[in-house]
C-alpha cells in the first residue's frame, strides 16, 4: 500500500484523502474525513485477523465467553429467587448508557462497513459482494475490521441477559430466544471471521443497521420517552432474515457454477439453517405480540434480538 504526504492530500492504496477542506465543498471535505477515520486510518486499512493472537481470535476467549454466558444465565435461572434485583431508576440509567453505547456502535459499524466495502471490493467484479474467491480472500483490511468489531460487539450484548436478570421481570423477559441468540451469533461469528465467509459483509451491514434502530428505541424507553415505532423494529428484525435469502441464493448460484466456489461454504450452511430457526421464533414471537387477538400485548417487553 502506497501513502503520500502533501500540505493538502493523503494517499493511501487507491483513495485520495484530502485534508484542506477550504479547497473542496463540505460534503466533499465531510466524506473524505469520514472516509480516512474509518478506512483509512492505518490501524484499520493495515488490519488483519491473526488466529490466537488478535484480541478475541482464539477458541479459548470465545469458549470461556460463551460457556460463562450460559452458565451465569442459567445459574440465574435456578435460583431466581434468591437474586436481588436492581432499582428501576438504577436499571433504567444502565440501559440507557449500554442501549446508546450499542446503538453508535451500530451506526459506526454500518457506516464504517459500508465504506471499506467500496474501498476493497475489486473493481467491477460485483460477484465478490456475494461470493469471496476461496484461497484468495485473507483475512486483512478494512473489511474484517469491521467483522472484528462487530463479533466484539456481540460479546457486549450479554449485557442486555444481565439487565434483564437484574430486573424485577425476568422471569417473563428471559426466553429461549434471547438467550438461543445471544450465545449462537458470537459462534457463528467467529467461524465466519476465521473462515473468510462470503456475504458476511451483508450480515453485518444489515444486522448492524437494524440494531441502531433497536438500541435507540432502548434507549428513548430507558429515558423515560417510549417511542411509537416498537412493533417496527421487530418487522426489520425479520425482513433482515428474509433478506439473506436471495444474498444466499446468489453466493449458491456462484459457488456451484464457477470452478473454485465460494468461501466458507460450511459456517454459511449453519449460518442459513440458524437464520431459517430464528425467522421461525421471530414470527411465533410476532404473532403472540401482534397478533389480532393479543393488542393489548403490545406493553409486553419486546425481546433484545437480532
Amino acid at each position: 500500500m502506497r501513502s503520500l504526504r502533501r500540505k493538502d492530500v493523503y494517499v493511501t492504496g487507491n483513495f485520495i484523502y484530502r485534508l484542506n477542506p477550504e479547497k473542496f465543498s463540505t460534503m466533499e471535505a465531510l466524506y473524505s474525513s469520514v472516509h480516512y477515520w474509518l478506512v483509512g486510518l492505518p490501524t484499520i486499512s493495515k488490519f488483519e485477523w491473526k488466529q490466537g493472537h488478535t484480541f478475541g481470535s482464539s477458541i479459548l476467549f470465545l469458549a470461556l465467553s460463551v460457556s460463562i454466558y450460559l452458565s451465569l444465565t442459567l445459574l440465574s435461572l435456578r435460583f431466581a429467587s434468591h437474586l436481588p434485583t436492581l432499582s428501576a431508576t438504577i436499571l433504567h440509567r444502565i440501559t440507557a448508557v449500554h442501549s446508546l453505547i450499542l446503538c453508535l456502535l451500530s451506526l459506526i459499524t454500518v457506516v464504517g462497513c459500508s465504506l471499506s466495502v467500496l474501498h476493497q471490493m475489486p473493481r467491477h467484479d460485483w460477484k465478490w459482494l456475494f461470493c469471496f474467491p476461496p484461497n484468495h480472500t485473507h483475512t486483512r483490511g478494512p473489511v474484517f475490521f469491521w467483522f472484528h468489531v462487530c463479533f466484539l460487539s456481540k460479546i457486549l450484548e450479554f449485557i442486555d441477559t444481565l439487565l434483564i436478570i437484574l430486573s424485577s421481570s425476568r422471569s417473563r423477559r428471559l426466553s429461549f430466544l434471547h438467550v438461543y441468540h445471544h450465545a449462537m451469533v458470537p459462534v457463528l461469528g467467529y467461524l465466519a471471521i476465521y473462515t473468510s465467509q462470503s456475504m458476511l459483509h451483508i450480515v453485518v451491514i444489515t444486522n448492524a443497521s437494524v440494531h441502531v434502530l433497536m438500541y435507540a428505541y432502548y434507549f428513548l424507553c430507558a429515558i423515560g420517552k417510549k417511542p411509537w415505532w416498537k412493533r417496527l423494529v421487530t418487522n426489520c428484525q425479520i425482513v433482515q432474515f428474509i433478506f439473506g435469502f436471495p444474498c444466499s441464493a446468489m453466493m449458491l448460484y456462484y459457488h456451484f457454477t464457477t470452478k473454485l466456489g465460494c468461501s466458507g461454504f460450511g459456517p454459511w450452511c449453519a449460518c442459513i439453517a440458524f437464520d431459517v430457526s430464528l425467522l421461525a421464533l421471530f414470527l411465533d414471537f410476532h404473532s403472540n405480540n401482534y397478533g389480532k387477538n393479543n393488542r393489548k400485548g403490545h406493553d409486553n417487553k419486546l425481546e433484545k434480538q437480532a
